[in-house]
This record gives C-alpha cells, sequence and structure tokens, in this order.
C-alpha cells in the first residue's frame, strides 16, 4: 500500500495539486481507477483512489455542487481514499462547500492535469505499488532468514533486542519481571513505561490485549504485549518511530514476540521440573528424618537452594467451594506461582514449594536472636503477595513458632499444620485485604485447646503440650525441692483465687504468687491468665494420666 502522498509524487502532479483534505494525505490506497458515469461509484473497491473528468456531475436536477457533495458522500461510505478532478474541462473550480465537505469526510481532491491522461498516473502508481510490495516482500524474507538463523545456531534470547534494533532502526526493550528480563539496545529511554508494564503482568490478558497485542502508545512509540498462556509475562517497547509500521516490520516484532513466548514456556516447563524436585526436598526437610547437615547441604544445593541456619514453617490453603483433589491443586499451585513471582522480586530467602497435602509451604529465615513471637513481618509480607494480583480466593494461613536449628523445622511444621487446620476451620481471625478477599490466619502460639482439637493425633499433641508446660516446672521440683508442681496444681483447682490456694497450701498467699511467678519465668506462661491456666489445665490432666499409667 501507499499515501496519498506518495501518489502525488509518483503520479507527477504539480505541488498546488491538493485543493481539500491536505490534513489526510497520509491514508493509504490499494490502487487507482477511473469512472465517468453518475453511478460508477458502485463498482469501487474499498482503497482505490478515483480519477475523474467530472462529467457525471454535470445535472439539470441538481447543481455540481450537491453532485460533488454527495459523491463524496459516497465515496467515503465505501472506504475511497481520495479522488482527484479533471478541473477546466467539465468543472471550472471547486466550490468552498465541496471543500469544507470534503475535509469534514476526511477526503483529500487533487487537481488532475488537463495535458495528462489516466494512464500517465494509473501505470507509475501500479508500478510503483508492485514494486513497493515486492520490496516489502524481499524485507520480510529477509527478516524470516535473520529470525530463522537466530534460532538455528542457539542464540541465547537476550541478543533479541539487539536483533530487532537492527531490523527496525530503533531502540528496543525486553523487559518481563518474572523472568528478570531487562534487555535494551543502545539509546533506549522508556523507564516509565516499564514501570506501567510490571503493574500489568501476571494479570489475565484482557480480550483487546488478545486480539491486538501490538498497541501505538501516546507518545509515539510501540508496546507488543508478551504473552504465555492468557497472561501478561512482558512487554517488547520499541522507541522513536512516531510512524506506521512496514509489514516486514511488524513481521520483525511478531518474531521476537513468538520467540520469547516460547522461551517463557520453556522456563515454566523447567521450572515446574524443578519445583517438584524442591517440593519433595522441603517435603523431606519437613518429615523429621533429613539426616546429617552435609547430606542437606547437598540435596539443597541441588535444587538451588543456600540454607539458613533457622527456619520456621507457614502454610497456605487456598480456600476454594470445590475441594476436589485437582481443583485444590490447581488452586494452591497458583497460589505457588503468585507467592513466587512476588519473592523473585524481593531479597527474602525464603522456601516454598507444595507439601503432600498439596498446601502451599514455606520455609522462613529468622535469626537466633529475633523475637519468638514476631509474626507480623510475615503476615504483612505475605499481605502484600496477595495483594499484588487480581481476583484470588480466600487463604487460610497457619503460622509455626521459631525452633532453632534444622531439628527444629519439622517441629514447627506440625505446629503449621495445626494453626491451617484451625484457621480454616474458625473465623476468629480473619482479615480483610483490598475489601475482597479475607485472609484467614492463625498462629500456632495463640493456641491453646485448639492445639489438640486440630491435631492428627490428639493424644500425641496433648503428650507434646503436658511436657512443653510443665517439663521444667517438675525440673525445678526435682532440683531445688519445690513445690511448684502441687501449687500450680491446686491454684488451678481453686480457679484462679490466691488465698483459697494459699489455705490449702497452709502459706501465705504472697508465697502462691511468688511461686507462680517463678513458674511464669520457667515457662513463658502466665496461670493467672485464662488461656494458659487453660494449658495448664490440660498439660496437669495429662501429665496425672501418664503419671497413673
Amino acid at each position: 500500500m501507499i499515501t496519498v502522498r506518495e501518489l502525488i509524487a509518483v503520479g507527477g502532479f504539480d505541488e498546488n495539486a491538493i485543493l481539500a483534505g491536505d490534513a489526510f494525505l497520509e491514508k493509504e490506497l490499494l490502487g487507482v481507477t477511473s469512472f465517468d458515469s453518475p453511478d460508477g461509484h458502485r463498482w469501487l473497491r474499498q482503497g482505490e483512489f478515483v480519477l475523474t473528468t467530472g462529467f457525471p456531475f454535470l445535472s439539470q436536477t441538481e447543481t455540481i455542487e450537491a453532485g460533488l457533495i454527495q459523491l463524496i458522500d459516497s465515496l467515503a461510505d465505501i472506504g475511497t481514499p481520495g479522488l482527484a478532478i479533471k478541473l477546466g474541462r467539465y468543472i471550472e473550480s471547486l466550490p468552498f462547500a465541496v471543500i469544507e465537505h470534503a475535509a469534514q469526510k476526511q477526503m483529500p481532491i487533487l487537481s488532475f492535469p488537463m495535458e495528462k491522461a489516466w494512464s500517465d498516473v494509473i501505470v507509475p502508481v501500479v508500478r510503483y505499488i508492485v514494486d513497493k510490495q515486492r520490496s516489502e516482500l524481499e524485507q520480510t524474507h529477509a527478516i524470516y532468514e535473520r529470525f530463522h538463523r537466530h534460532l538455528t545456531i542457539g542464540a541465547p534470547v537476550c541478543q533479541l533486542a539487539k536483533l530487532l534494533q537492527e531490523a527496525l532502526n530503533a531502540p528496543v526493550t525486553i523487559y518481563s519481571p518474572s523472568h528478570r528480563w531487562n534487555w535494551t539496545s543502545p539509546f533506549s529511554e522508556l523507564s516509565q513505561s516499564i514501570a506501567w508494564i510490571e503493574r500489568q503482568c501476571g494479570h489475565p490478558a484482557p480480550p483487546a490485549i488478545m486480539n491486538q497485542p501490538l498497541v501505538l502508545l501516546e507518545n509515539g512509540s510501540y508496546l507488543r504485549w508478551v504473552l504465555c498462556g492468557q497472561q501478561i509475562q512482558g512487554g517488547i517497547l520499541i522507541d522513536g518511530l512516531h510512524r506506521d509500521l512496514h509489514s516486514w516490520e511488524k513481521v520483525a516484532i511478531e518474531q521476537s514476540a513468538a520467540l520469547l513466548s516460547l522461551e517463557m514456556q520453556r522456563q515454566q516447563t523447567v521450572n515446574e521440573t524443578y519445583q517438584r524436585f524442591r517440593n519433595d526436598f522441603l517435603q523431606w526437610l519437613v518429615s523429621g528424618h533429613a539426616g546429617p547437615r552435609g547430606v542437606v547441604t547437598r540435596r539443597a544445593q541441588e535444587v538451588g537452594w543456600e540454607l539458613d541456619d533457622h527456619y520456621f514453617a507457614v502454610l497456605l490453603r487456598a480456600d476454594v467451594s470445590s475441594q476436589t483433589t485437582m481443583t485444590s491443586w490447581q488452586e494452591n499451585h497458583s497460589l505457588l506461582e503468585l507467592i513466587n513471582r512476588y519473592f523473585s522480586k524481593t531479597p527474602q530467602r525464603i522456601l516454598s514449594g507444595l507439601d503432600r497435602d498439596n498446601h502451599l509451604l514455606l520455609l522462613v529465615p529468622f535469626a537466633e536472636q529475633q523475637a519468638p513471637h514476631a509474626d507480623s513481618e510475615i503476615f504483612a509480607l505475605l499481605q502484600q503477595a496477595l495483594l499484588s494480583t487480581g481476583e484470588m480466593p480466600a487463604v487460610s494461613i497457619g503460622i509455626g513458632r521459631r525452633h532453632l536449628g534444622w531439628e527444629g523445622i519439622s517441629e514447627s511444621y506440625r505446629e503449621a499444620q495445626i494453626s491451617l487446620r484451625t484457621a480454616f476451620h474458625t473465623n476468629d481471625h480473619t482479615h480483610t485485604m483490598g475489601g475482597h478477599l479475607p485472609l484467614r490466619m492463625q498462629s500456632y502460639r495463640d493456641l491453646a485447646l485448639e492445639r489438640i482439637l486440630f491435631a492428627e493425633q490428639p493424644n500425641v499433641e496433648a503428650r507434646v503440650l503436658a511436657e512443653e508446660c510443665l517439663s521444667k516446672i517438675v525440673q525445678y521440683d526435682a532440683e531445688k525441692n519445690g513445690q511448684l508442681l502441687q501449687t500450680l496444681h491446686v491454684f488451678i483447682q481453686a480457679n484462679g483465687n490466691h488465698v483459697d490456694a494459699a489455705k490449702s497450701l497452709f502459706v501465705h498467699k504472697n508465697t502462691i504468687k511468688y511461686r507462680l511467678q517463678l513458674i511464669r519465668d520457667l515457662t513463658g506462661l502466665h496461670p493467672e491468665n485464662g488461656q494458659d491456666q487453660l494449658l495448664f489445665r490440660i498439660a496437669l490432666t495429662v501429665h496425672a494420666v501418664g503419671r497413673h499409667s
């Protein structure tokens, strides 16, 4: 295709040939034809430029002005890019009303020289179109050859920005945050556009982008969205063109986008395979049978991880209405991809995967001197990660306590499992994020009776609870010949009444308070607190049953 402006030059029109519509000379045309019959426009094709003497508009029933206006309307409806009239033969000049109407209809009108024949314009224009098409075909073939050679020699995708820049002779940037691609050719300055692309990445592509992924931006640059499946994963930015693209230039852009999408699919396949190995490693690590430190380190390196000294476990599950195995896996796998994509842009060294129940498992590193109850940081981090995407189902989160060393990972994981079941089955810790995403979180340290109710083996969890609550008390009594365990039992039997407990033990109530303070120092639990008192009551019952048995 050529423009009306090119037709003026190729057809040998005079510089003053433009009679109307000079603002629309960039309209494209497919060919040139002529007619001199009143209904000749009926056989025109869209995109044909018209040559005429003006004879059809001589009528006894209407003026030349009305006839031309009617013709312009008919040609505009057909999609005619413009027309040229032989002035001086039947029409001396173009009426001003016709010039105005042509501008409204975006219809360029030229003055056709009296001395020229139709063929003096049609032949060179057709030849020019054919030559241009041949040139574009050759350019397109050359583009296909260059990209085919790039593919067959196994050149890395990071060279596509340079290859595309050479083909378009314009600065190019290829950007994909999830794949950590930020490849630029020289003189590329599109930082603001990159920030905009990053906000769109990871979201489903709307129908408009699926149908037309190449977009002309307001600043005159072009953006070709790069899709993987039906998700936006990045973009190709072309700066400095400020014009329509040639067909071979569009081919170059599409070839680049196709190769990038293929690379994304390849990496996705590799990552999914890699993730399965990571899932197996995590399950092995939380099982409590990981083995010697050297073996654990070597296996971690095999899946690309470098381990920290201490971790606590966090479990997440997408709360979907249909809890079939496949639906649950798909939702939790999507949740894993979201979390991994978010963490890839942060300095966090969190280990992530799916456990045997297809729940999202995170092992979060912590420092030995870190506060044992600092769960707010991981909650805020997960909140930001979940808010970084579009619509997501409700999510339940269970957090285990911090235990030192790799040996403590299995214990923290067991606690996270109990916390997750508690969060899913209760609504006491529900948070609404962004007004649409309920987030149910439960920390193990906040549990009381739920520790036993939601445990896989309640009897085992009860014994663990008794050990945690009473072991230091029993040890203190044995070493110091104390009476802390008896005092705690009596105090709880007295429903937390210091005076009644003192009477039962024949001591002053301040002695009771002193002994309870020792218990607080040893266990971190407060016998006067209702929830901790419940834990002590359960622990004492289990301890008594175990002692008798």
